[in-house]
């Protein structure tokens, strides 16, 4: 779930679809866009274990702009609500942070970019962080960029 949201942001896909939708209209402001999805099920795997959710939802709220001259941005971010986990051996835990991403584009230079980060915290009873994904990367149109990846975790699928 948490994957299906991010994937839906390719760079490729992005920028054809927001220029599709953009076009259509000569400038665009909308407000943001307000969505909320279970997430139970879904399986962190990480270099020493791996949790299942096993309540909570991922609330997601996504905004996009435009310009008449066909420059685009958007953002989306991701958050964890009452998202509760288990491990192999059934300790429960909480998963707390964001995932934050967005893509700019400018029409007449035919350029843009995208930068997500991903930071979730995977919590035990106490508080205190067990495992955590830790990932940030930044492209450009051309498909040249990074990731930095500092995580023991992996993004669910």
């Amino acid at each position: 779930m948490i994957m299906r949201y991010f994937a839906s942001t390719s760079l490729a896909g992005l920028a054809l679809g927001t220029s599709l939708a953009l076009a259509a209209s000569p400038a665009v402001a909308a407000g943001a866009i307000h969505e909320e999805e279970s997430v139970v099920g879904d399986v962190f795997e990480c270099e020493t274990t791996t949790y299942t959710i096993t309540s909570g939802t991922l609330k997601a709220v996504f905004h996009e702009g435009g310009s008449a001259s066909g420059n685009f941005n958007f953002t989306g971010t991701l958050t964890p609500q009452h998202v509760t986990l288990v491990d192999e051996d059934g300790n429960s835990y909480r998963l707390g942070g964001a995932v934050w991403f967005g893509a700019t584009g400018n029409a007449q230079q035919e350029t843009g970019q995208e930068t997500f980060t991903a930071h979730l915290n995977i919590l035990a009873k106490g508080g205190g962080v067990v495992d955590k994904v830790s990932q940030t990367g930044h492209f450009n149109f051309e498909g040249d960029g990074f990731v930095f990846d500092k995580g023991t975790c992996i993004l669910p699928d």
